[in-house]
């Protein structure tokens, strides 16, 4: 994410006052103050306000079900990311669900990228769906089986497709199986899953995501949302976001004859995350070091199994579960997710069988999973208004294990620490880093996959 100016210097941005945490509403018609940023050489960027309505649900579900004689809640939105400009057409590419029978529940998010990435994620839930509701059982002493056998089915079914083309498109996944008061979780790509306790562990299942340049857009953006509450309820990772530039992956794609560099923007400046390329070509660009489907990323390194983990529930203290795409952790941090989910929960509906349609969105007439998925958006305003960029989709499931306690404690704000990437040495010189002028991109902090014009392509 890129570099917001001071609250102070944002005159223009009054349409968008911080709110207050003990309401949230979410209008459907809005308009802010945008830096025209596209196609602009001018070092001096005009801003014009934007009228736009934003996206209704694709899916928007919640539920109550017993798992060994315990209530537990599910939910689970995704929120079509769009073009407030309207200039843009972009389809939603992510998919999520979540499955239970007498003794389980399997929370699943695919967040697809690329052309077909759509029909990829698509794909892997139908594919998911199909495969625990008919050969579950066969894998109750063994759950992590289950997950990297689910993996597996979903990577073989959409590389082997005859009606999708994977060789540029993908999805990240995550998985988390409720069995026997455990948590067994498999992922790939940057989707995540945490969880909420009052008893965290001494060691996480999962490191924490770190932060880079996006840290500055976050700290503003929760600052104006008023992201201060301080909880006495902690956020740990259950799921490891796979980077490029991690030391294992990054060995592995560079043996496999790939390069792992970031892009350049025309001062020569470094921007973005790093990704993953060919050694001579400027493609593909993803932004993961594994996935489902990426048929050109599987020559190089990109690779469809998942990273596991597993964590024992403590059922006093153990409260819910989150599952999200990036959508959500590009514009909330962990904790924040956290403090936001237990504070509304409760006041949020809890049965819902049709999707909202209403102007306004509130706890009224929302379950806790589209309300979080609503309240990311409202931030991306925040770096749309900045960087003039596409709003991602937004998806989440969200399983509570425990009613809410409103583990409500001092507020202050919790500003990201600040966190110099270890990594800055993996640019190769073998090849010239890709430049903004070379690759199609159209947001550079964010995309997950990049690809040079084909004119290009076919030139190599």
């Amino acid at each position: 994410m890129g570099c917001c100016s001071s609250a102070a210097s944002r005159k223009n941005n009054e349409k968008l006052p911080p709110m207050s945490t003990s309401l949230r509403e979410y209008p459907r018609k809005n308009v802010l103050n945008i830096k025209s940023c596209r196609q602009s050489a001018s070092k001096k960027q005009k801003r014009c306000d934007v009228e736009f309505t934003v996206t209704n649900p694709v899916f928007a579900y919640s539920k109550r079900f017993n798992i060994d004689n315990k209530t537990l809640w599910a939910s689970a939105c995704v929120l079509p990311g769009f073009d407030p400009k309207g200039e843009i057409p972009k389809t939603c590419q992510d998919s999520c669900t979540f499955l239970n029978d007498e003794n389980s529940v399997l929370l699943a998010l695919f967040d697809g990228h690329g052309p077909e990435g759509d029909k990829v994620a698509k794909r892997c839930g139908e594919v998911t769906e199909k495969f625990f509701l008919t050969r579950k059982s066969r894998f109750e002493d063994d759950p992590m089986r289950l997950l990297n056998e689910i993996t597996k089915r979903c990577d073989d079914d959409v590389q082997g497709s005859t009606k999708l083309d994977a060789y540029y498109s993908g999805a990240t996944e995550v998985l988390v199986y409720y069995h026997n008061e455990s948590l067994y979780c498999a992922s790939l790509g940057d989707s995540r899953a945490i969880l909420a306790t009052t008893e965290p562990p001494e060691t996480s299942p999962a490191p924490t995501a770190l932060w880079g340049e996006e840290k500055k857009v976050l700290d503003e953006v929760k600052i104006r949302r008023n992201s201060e509450v301080n909880s006495k309820i902690k956020a740990i990772q259950l799921t490891k976001d796979q980077k490029p530039e991690d030391p294992e992956e990054h060995a592995r794609i560079i043996k496999s004859g790939g390069r792992v560099q970031r892009t350049r923007d025309q001062n020569g400046n470094q921007i973005g995350p790093f990704r993953v390329w060919e050694s001579t070509v400027n493609a593909p660009g993803l932004a993961m070091s594994r996935s489902i489907g990426d048929g050109m990323g599987t020559r190089i390194g990109v690779i469809s199994t998942p990273i596991c983990t597993e964590y024992q529930l403590k059922a006093e203290s153990d409260y819910f579960i989150v599952v999200a795409s990036d959508g959500i952790w590009d514009a909330l941090d962990n904790q924040d997710v956290v403090n936001f989910v237990e504070y509304h929960r409760n006041k949020c509906r809890r049965e819902i069988m049709e999707i909202p349609t209403d102007e306004v969105i509130s706890q009224e007439n929302a379950c806790i999973a589209q309300l979080l998925c609503e309240e990311a958006r409202a931030r991306w305003f925040t770096i749309v208004e900045e960087e003039d960029v596409m709003i991602d989709d937004i998806s989440c499931v969200i399983l509570e294990m425990n009613e809410s306690q409103f583990f409500i404690g001092k507020s202050e704000i919790n500003k990201l620490p600040d966190i110099e990437p270890a990594v800055k040495r993996l640019d190769s010189k073998k090849h010239k880093v890709p430049s903004l002028d070379e690759v199609n991109l159209l947001d550079p902090r964010r995309s997950s996959i990049v690809q040079e014009s084909m004119d290009i392509l076919l030139t190599e």
